[in-house]
């Protein structure tokens, strides 16, 4: 049976209120202001254990240009990612990094530099990617490659991180793009959704209730496999 865990690219409203409504929240250090350790800590002690932080690498990160810059960034990322005991770990890469044979070298050089005990590796490309060219990339780097799975066919594997993305004011996905979207994360053990736009909350109601339908009517196929254990980086308290 798969475990379905939707969230949203940032927090709305309080971290108290927010883990009511979903299971899971994107992080993004230094491009966007993050509290010091002690309120990171707060927010991991305020949620449920199975609540899932995922931290986004920041832009000069995604951007894959070496340097002091990208060093102290990432350093920056992994010790929110740390703190907060985050289960994933995104790369996301604007469209000038095409899809070169140095800039697959880049990406999997980067995800090299990201220990993957007990973490979800991701990476979300834009741009000119071909979506085997993706998955050929993800797979040499060792980690998971982002789609829409309302939109695109997803891969084969026990775990699948998707980012549902809103297109306009009218965001809402349609019935059948909900059943589309159970019908990828059937015989998955384990399943990151990303809803962007609006109704995020009628979303992830719609979409566990058709995962269950899913599952009721066709059957969970998903092999299980050993649970990943919590992230076990350890971040230095700043304030100490």
């Amino acid at each position: 049976m798969a475990r379905v865990l939707v969230g949203l690219p940032e927090f709305q409203g309080k971290i108290e209120k927010y883990k009511d409504r979903f299971d899971m929240v994107e992080i993004r250090p230094v491009d966007t202001s993050v509290p010091r350790p002690p309120t990171l800590r707060r927010w991991r002690k305020a949620v449920p254990p199975t609540f899932v932080f995922s931290v986004i690498l920041p832009r000069v990160v995604g951007a894959l240009a070496a340097g002091a810059e990208l060093d102290t960034a990432l350093a920056s990322a992994l010790g929110v990612a740390a703190t907060l005991e985050a289960r994933c770990i995104v790369l996301q890469t604007p469209p000038d990094v095409r899809p070169t044979a140095a800039n697959r070298k880049k990406i999997a050089d980067l995800f090299a530099r990201i220990p993957p005990e007990g973490v979800v590796r991701a990476w979300e490309p834009s741009g000119i990617w071909e979506a085997e060219d993706v998955i050929a990339t993800a797979r040499a780097a060792g980690v998971l490659p982002i789609f829409d799975a309302a939109r695109d066919d997803l891969p084969s594997g026990p775990i699948v991180y998707t980012r549902l993305r809103a297109l306009g004011k009218s965001s809402s996905l349609s019935e059948a793009s909900l059943q589309r979207v159970a019908d990828a994360l059937r015989g998955r053990r384990e399943a990151f959704v990303i809803v962007e736009g609006r109704g995020g909350t009628r979303t992830r109601q719609a979409l566990l209730t058709a995962t269950a339908r899913s599952r009721a009517e066709l059957g969970d196929a998903g092999t299980v496999r050993p649970v990943i254990m919590p992230m076990t980086l350890k971040a230095e308290d700043e304030e100490q």
